[in-house]
């Protein structure tokens, strides 16, 4: 699958969202960050896609167990 990073602008409120598509798992976070840092977007504001779930729960898990 061909990867991109789409970056939206709503001309009526100034809000820019940032969107990658074609990445596996959490992959996106390191492709989009130097276009979040350009537009000052804060890391917050993120909201994941389905495919990146069970990633991310493997994650959570992961880092759960190393603070128990």
């Amino acid at each position: 699958m061909e990867r991109a990073i789409l970056i939206h602008f709503d001309t009526t409120t100034g809000e820019v969202k940032i969107e990658a598509e074609g990445f596996e798992g959490l992959s996106c976070l390191e492709a989009t960050q130097p276009f979040e840092e350009a537009l000052g977007m804060v890391q917050g504001d993120r909201i994941y896609k389905p495919e990146s779930h069970q990633q991310l729960r493997s994650t959570n898990t992961h880092q759960h167990r190393l603070h128990q």
